[in-house]
Formats: structure tokens, sequence, C-alpha cells
């Protein structure tokens, strides 16, 4: 490969009352204990659910599970909903929580999946999960990365990039971000000549880097990239997704480039970013449970009230029910072993 790469306490209190109160009449203390012929719905009434937030409050991570909760509440009329935000570590602290909560059923969170995939497989420090053994919900949005030129650029398609003769520049808002690592991936699947900078403070001074010329390709989630596209004239190249992206159906995805080989190597890349937004629990939690949760959440996050509240705060809405998302992430799974070397700088 030729290139160079320059690099500038969750709160449990319902679950431990619940059991004492078991335990006070004689029942199973166990918060998970129950028959197969439990009712699911029946288990949820007067319970209270805490979804966590990995991130700070206010952002996007933070609104799309804040706004969800009323139409949550429709679905689950019998139950509470709470959102608790445990940022730190790159949203690894509140991804730890709820993959180290009783699975019971009443943790979820909403955790960043190509983040949480890429600090497992490249040994991040802090990392107590498994991103193959999470229960898995469904998955309320996803912003696939877009990697794009400048308006004056050679490089007016993806192809272009492949078969560069001179070093194409990648300039990056920071090494071990998404983009980073969409660009690592890139270059080490295909043989062309390049050199990743990842020491940009963020995405908007790589774009600025971008349009003065002092780099030939950015990449960025898919909103800012549009907005990027839509706003200066850049060339969307290529989206890193399975599907087109619904704001430029034109820009081809990831999958329609290179041999077989290289189309299989960047499969489960697509597929992690188009699981992003991602809800999850703790492994282990009851079939019948993790089923019944996640057809209210499905339910909720497909009501047009919510679609609209989060267009209005710039967030984009494509909910996928729990068998679909587990379908999608099982490609992921079993390339989770291969996707250490893929991303390896």
């Amino acid at each position: 490969m030729r290139g160079t790469y320059a690099k500038g306490l969750m709160l449990t209190g319902t679950a431990v009352a619940t059991a004492l109160v078991l335990a006070a009449c004689g029942g199973d203390a166990s918060p998970t204990a129950g028959s197969e012929d439990e009712d699911p719905g029946a288990f949820y009434e007067g319970k209270t659910i805490t979804m966590i937030v990995p991130y700070n409050p206010g952002g996007g991570f933070d609104s799309y599970l804040r706004l969800l909760v009323p139409y949550l509440e429709e679905q689950l009329p019998d139950t509470t909903i709470r959102v608790e935000n445990q940022p730190g570590g790159g949203g690894l602290i509140g991804a730890n929580a709820v993959y180290q909560a009783e699975p019971d059923g009443l943790t979820i969170g909403l955790i960043n999946y190509p983040g949480a995939v890429f600090a497992e497989v490249t040994g991040t420090d802090g990392v107590t999960f498994k991103s193959t053994d999470w229960t898995q919900y469904g998955r309320l949005g996803a912003l696939p990365p877009l990697v794009y030129t400048a308006p004056d650029s050679q490089y007016t398609e993806f192809q272009d990039i492949l078969d560069a003769g001179d070093t194409v520049k990648f300039g990056l808002g920071g090494v071990g971000s998404d983009a980073y690592y969409v660009a690592v991936a890139i270059s080490n699947v295909f043989d062309f000549p390049h050199e990743i900078i990842g020491g940009y403070p963020g995405s908007n001074e790589a774009d600025a880097a971008l349009l003065a010329g002092e780099v030939d390709v950015s990449v960025n989630s898919g909103g800012a990239g549009v907005l990027m596209v839509e706003g200066s004239g850049a060339h969307g190249v290529v989206a890193v997704s399975n599907e087109p992206l619904e704001q430029l159906p034109d820009v081809p995805v990831i999958g329609e480039f290179g041999d077989e080989s290289q189309q299989e190597q960047l499969a489960p890349l697509a597929s992690i970013y188009d699981l992003e937004r991602m809800v999850v629990g703790p492994p282990g939690v009851p079939d019948d449970r993790a089923d019944f949760l996640a057809d209210a959440i499905f339910a909720a996050a497909s009501e047009s009230g919510y679609a609209d509240e989060m267009e209005a705060a710039s967030y984009p809405v494509n909910a996928l029910n729990r068998a679909d998302t587990m379908e999608l992430s099982s490609t992921v799974n079993e390339s989770i072993e291969s996707l250490a070397e893929l991303l390896a700088d």
C-alpha cells in the first residue's frame, strides 16, 4: 500500500426496588425472572425505562431520545420513560453503562454504533462491551459519511481518486473520528498514493482547507457533507452506505467500486454506517421483552409528528425495525475481526 499518515453511574434504583418488593412478597428477586408464558406488556406496566444518552444534553443523540419520549409514552401508557445523560470518553462511558446494566429490558441506550465498533476493534482503552453481544432494538437514524472534493478539483468522481498518479491528500477533523476511519479504510482497500492529514481542529476547518486547496478530499457525515456539496458546489464522489443518500441520489455508493474482494472488504463498513444511531440494551434481555419494546420504539419513531420535530431540529429520522437492524448488523458481526485490519493505520 502506498501512502503516509500525518496525524496532527447509572442509577438502577427501580430495578433494586422491584427486587426488594418481590423478595418481601416471597417472589423471585431476580429482575429477569419470568416464565415463557409471561406477558411482556404486563411486565412493563408500572415500570420505569431508563434511556441513556452517552453524550451531553442538547446534542443530536440527546434530541433523538428526548423528542421520542412523548411518542413512546403513547405506546407504553403505563410505563415511565426517563432520559439520562452519561457523557464522557467519546461516548464510551454511556455505552459501557448500558452494556453492564441488568438485562431486564428496563435500560436502553442510543449509541454511535460505528464509533462503538471502531473503538472495540482498534483496542481503545476503556471499552468493556462487545459489539456482537448487544441486545438490538432498532435504528432511529443514519447519516452515512459522504466523501467529497473541492468545486475546482481535478477529482470530480471517485474513480478519479482511485486512478490518481499523484498523492491524494485527505483533510480530516481529528484522528480517530468516523471520517478518519473512512479515509483509512478506503486507502487500505484501494491502491492509490495518499496522505491522511487528521490534524484539523474540526470538520469546518478541514472543509476550509479543502476549499483553499490545501487538501484534495474531505469526509463528513451525510448531513454536513450534503450541506457542503449543496452550498459550495463541492463534488460528492461516494457515499459510504449500501443505499444512495436521499438528498444526493446520483452519488454512487462505495459498493459500486473495486473488484469482488474489495467490495467484500468494504461491505461491513457500509453496513456499520447504515446503523449509525442504534438503540441497544445489555446482552441477555429476554427476547419477548426485547421484541415488545422494540415494536413500541419503532412505532413511536414512525410517527409523523416525531419526524416533523426531528426535521425541525435538522436531524433525519429513518427508523429501522429490530429484525432488519439485526440482519444488517450480521454483516458487521461476521467481519468484526477483519475490521481491525481494515482500520489499521
